[in-house]
């Protein structure tokens, strides 16, 4: 058994199994879990005030079982212990470690701006893996709201999330997990924090590391579903607007049809008229020579039969020869005919005649049908 004196605090541990022929390395390391100090921190010391060196055995020294090794932890970074150890957020805020608040020493004066930044950067993690060990729960808050430390790795490769499951810090450890702390950092020796809740039988933080890897597993299903759902929904709305830019084209191109034909059409009815205005005189300029060529044979052949005719003879009644003088001026030019005109040739004529034309025609129809 081995017995650690932190002398700046007052804080006693107790190792229960050590060997001697251990190297105070590795006693160093071994200590980052039992007291809390970063190994690049500790000065180890026995019987007097000199210095264990780190690659000697511990039994160079002569150590007696349930002896006393003092540690002791590097000036610059004592206050910060000190005031996590005390729990005073107050001072422990002004010793420089937060970015965001002005902080002025001796050797941070000297550094350039990005030193300064890592620097204070430095002083924040070790007063986050000091407070992890110690269960300071508001400060590990502050501490993670700012984003400081969180995965803060000592030179062994410790993190605060491994030192607090070790130490069964539930609270520190839902916490830490919870502002991104990561389960799969190894330290030196290949361990992670689920490796040290075995190590030091901690059922409690191994249930706490398990639920929280169940519950981003289910998270990621989750996300992983939702952003299925999502590129689902993506992709029938795509697809509806596909349709709908279809259908508009189809509308489109419908319509544009529809003017093309209705332009055609126009076209056709506009290009008939010209035909028809074109046609139409030269029509009635053949109807006209049809009409005057017809009304010249008939006249001609009545001519012939009322000449051939025996009745000529007893037709000497001047009421009868004075008859014709009663019909209009248009009527007398032609003689009275005495072949009878059929419907269709009367009808065939009548088409297209002007009135003095047409009047000709009726007379002569009147004086066959009715004459006699």
């Amino acid at each position: 058994m081995l017995n650690i004196h932190l002398r700046s605090t007052g804080e006693r541990f107790t190792l229960q199994t050590i060997h001697f022929d251990t190297k105070v390395r590795e006693l160093k390391t071994i200590l980052e879990i039992i007291c809390g100090i970063p190994a690049h921190l500790q000065l180890l010391s026995y019987l007097d005030e000199g210095t264990l060196v780190d690659s000697q055995k511990l039994k160079y020294y002569d150590p007696v079982p349930n002896c006393t090794f003092e540690l002791d932890v590097w000036f610059i970074y004592e206050p910060i212990v000190q005031a996590v150890v005390a729990n005073n957020e107050a001072k422990l805020f002004e010793l420089g470690v937060l970015p965001d608040v002005p902080f002025s020493s001796a050797i941070a004066d000297r550094l350039s701006p990005s030193d300064k930044q890592a620097y204070i950067l430095e002083r924040g993690s070790v007063a986050m893996f000091t407070a992890a060990h110690r269960e300071r729960l508001n400060i590990v808050r502050h501490l993670c709201e700012r984003n400081v430390g969180i995965n803060y790795q000592t030179a062994a490769g410790r993190t605060p999330l491994m030192v607090a499951t070790a130490r069964g810090s539930l609270r520190v450890m839902e916490l830490l997990l919870h502002h991104g702390a990561r389960l799969d950092i190894r330290d030196a020796y290949g361990q992670t924090a689920e490796s040290f809740s075995i190590i030091f039988n901690q059922k409690q933080s191994r249930r706490t590391i398990i639920q929280f890897n169940w519950k981003r597993r289910n998270a990621k299903s989750l996300v992983r579903e939702r952003e299925a759902k999502l590129a689902m929904s993506r992709q029938t709305s795509k697809n509806d607007q596909a349709v709908e830019e279809a259908n508009r084209q189809r509308e489109e191109r419908l319509a544009c049809l529809a003017d093309q034909r209705k332009k055609r059409q126009e076209q056709i009815t506009a290009q008939q008229l010209r035909l028809r205005k074109k046609k139409s005189p030269q029509t009635q300029t053949n109807q006209r020579t049809s009409i005057v060529r017809f009304e010249d044979d008939d006249n001609e052949q009545d001519s012939d039969n009322y000449d051939r005719s025996p009745e000529r003879i007893s037709m000497t009644d001047s009421s009868l020869v004075q008859a014709p003088s009663s019909l209009p001026p248009i009527s007398q030019q032609s003689s009275l005919p005495t072949q009878k005109l059929f419907a269709h040739q009367f009808y065939d004529v009548y088409a297209g005649m002007t009135d003095d034309e047409w009047i000709k025609v009726r007379n002569a129809f009147v004086a066959q049908y009715f004459s006699e």
